[in-house]
């Protein structure tokens, strides 16, 4: 147990291990670099980026996604459905997207299982276990990006003050890296923000031995709908484009969200069996089966 908390700690701080700079902080007009002081502690770069996300618990917004990723017969595919985007924390996603007003994929997840639905020729399932998901899965699916990892990237979770994590600032000095440790499995989250507003713009995920799995761009801002009164502050702010690079892999996934709100979510779109009734879909593939 102690040596695997060493390894966790290690694994957060080695994704941490740049420069630290300033809290007061002036520029650099030679190179355009902000030359600060010492980073904010963990626990209070923790406290303000949970202070933007704590309203949105539960997310619902609209979705144009952009796939590129190379299929189960090997082929180079560009897909660019629409649809909606609905998450409740920490582990509910249901993405379901389609074509003047038809749903033709459906990707979801809950605490233990992921999904993925395909109605675009004979209507398919294909499910499987979070701890489970590999590389073999992945080109059965087509999608090499984890469903968890797309709730990650869209910066929507907490971080919790009490795991093991750092921060940093960015070798220009513009962005504070927030590193800390998401799950027992031991992988490390990233997030580097804008230091006055907590807003994120980049993103990183890492296996348990310190490897780059998924790195994510995000641009443009999107206000949160929320009703009147609920939000110290005002409506919270989401990036409006998540630009998402799978390691190791061709694929990436673009998001723009629109009317995002953190009302209108349905219970039903996280319970597999329910969509398949109502999608008619009657073959089901085990992912975890090899």
């Amino acid at each position: 147990m102690i040596a695997r908390t060493l390894t966790i700690a290690a694994a957060v701080f080695a994704a941490a291990a740049a420069p630290g700079c300033a809290n007061n902080s002036t520029r650099d007009e030679r190179g355009g670099a902000v030359v600060r002081g010492s980073a904010p502690s963990y626990r209070e770069a923790a406290a303000a980026y949970n202070e933007r996300v704590a309203p949105l618990g539960r997310f619902r917004a609209q979705v144009t996604v952009q796939f590129r990723y190379t299929d189960r017969e090997g082929r180079s595919r560009i897909e660019q459905p629409e649809g909606t985007v609905q998450i409740v924390r920490p582990d509910h996603l249901a993405l379901s997207l389609g074509k003047i007003g038809q749903v033709k994929f459906w990707l979801g997840c809950d605490g233990s299982r992921y999904w993925w639905l395909d109605m675009m020729d004979e209507p398919v399932a294909y499910i499987g276990r979070h701890e489970r998901f590999d590389s073999a899965a992945a080109r059965r699916l087509g999608l090499s990006l984890p469903p968890r990892s797309l709730i990650r990237v869209l910066c929507l979770t907490p971080i919790d003050p009490d795991a093991p994590g750092a921060t940093q600032w960015s070798r220009d000095g513009r962005r504070l890296g927030i590193s800390s440790r998401i799950g027992a499995t031991g992988e490390v989250q990233r997030v580097w923000v804008e230091p006055g507003t907590y807003r994120p713009r980049k993103v990183e995920l890492f296996d348990a031995s310190g490897t780059p799995a998924v790195v994510a761009e995000l641009t443009g801002d999107e206000r949160v709908s929320v009703p009147p009164g609920s939000f110290r502050g005002g409506s919270p702010w989401i990036p409006e484009y998540v630009t998402v690079y799978v390691q190791d892999t061709d694929a990436t996934v673009r998001v723009k969200l629109s009317d995002a709100r953190n009302d209108g979510v349905s219970d039903r779109a996280f319970d597999p069996d329910a969509l398949l009734s109502a999608y008619g879909v009657e073959r089901v593939e085990d992912l975890d089966a090899r």
